[in-house]
């Protein structure tokens, strides 16, 4: 028998990727497949990255909020400037690139945005979103049949796993075969209300025996926020807010453009976003 944790969209949240890890050693897994999304707007940068090389971490996908280091911000935050999202996007950029390692990030530009593995016979597809494609709301749980069908359908899949919804997920193709997706450890999402409060990190375990597939088991742990709201504090976190009220209100605020404007006037974010490019401007030439 194999068991492999799979985990994605940390967002940055060490203290809920500490506690999952915890929680995967206690079930014996024998790897994790990390599907994206590892940093921003947590905290956790190069602390994140040393825990999953700490573990036997065999497969590793780049989101999309990864792909936002790895893109030409110059000229897209410039062109953009006025927009709240740049100044929060920026922000963050800053903070990550200040305290990541080079070679850490390095490593996450050149991570693939999907990819294929075989397990016991069956055909594997690991993605963030779409396999060429990983962003979008494609792949929400209450989106069409032919959305999940399209996914599997690109070549003989037996089971495709994805991450970026933050929701835990299990469902089937129009031919049987298995869509998982094992939710989100840093930032779980719910638009319903009841179920919001529910904060736990979440992952999924799937296990294979000699037959092939053995089972999924969604995992929920508990985790000390205040432990991970303490770190995101004294890191100075940008927007650090905002952050606080993913908690406290089961949402993000990235396109919520009232709640990013009232902090960038008051900590003058978009000027040092400014001078922030000016200086990546100056560095380039």
């Amino acid at each position: 028998m194999k068991k492999i944790a799979i985990i994605s969209d940390i967002h940055g949240n060490l203290t809920a990727l500490q506690n999952v890890i915890k929680d995967a050693e206690k079930e014996e897994v024998d790897e994790y497949w990390f599907l994206g999304d590892l940093l921003m707007p947590g905290p956790g940068t190069n602390s994140i990255l040393k825990l999953l090389d700490s573990v036997n971490t065999t497969l590793k996908i780049r989101g999309n909020w990864d792909d936002f280091l790895f893109e030409d911000i110059l000229s897209i935050s410039k062109q953009y400037i006025d927009e709240p999202q740049t100044s929060y996007i920026v922000e963050l950029i800053k903070y990550v690139t200040e305290h990541t390692s080079t070679q850490y990030l390095d490593q996450m530009e050149h991570w693939p945005i999907a990819a294929e593995t075989s397990v016991n016979g069956l055909n594997i597809l690991l993605a963030h979103n779409y396999p060429a494609k990983n962003f979008g709301h494609e792949l929400l749980p209450y989106e069409k049949q032919e959305n999940f069908d399209q996914l599997l359908f690109t070549k003989p899949y037996d089971i495709a796993i994805y991450g970026h919804t933050h929701h835990q997920l299990l469902r089937t193709s129009s031919n049987d075969q298995l869509v998982i997706n094992p939710g989100s450890v840093g930032q779980p999402y719910t638009a319903w209300k009841k179920f919001g409060v529910d904060r736990r990190a979440q992952y999924a375990i799937l296990t294979f025996n000699d037959t092939g597939y053995g089972g999924i088991d969604f995992r929920k742990v508990d985790y000390p926020i205040s432990d991970e709201l303490k770190l995101a504090e004294e890191k100075n976190l940008p927007f650090y807010e905002l952050y606080k009220k993913i908690f406290t209100e089961g949402k993000s605020f990235t396109h919520n453009d009232a709640a990013l404007n009232e902090l960038i006037d008051k900590y003058n974010y978009k000027a040092d976003v400014l001078k922030y490019l000016d200086k990546l401007d100056h560095l380039k030439k």
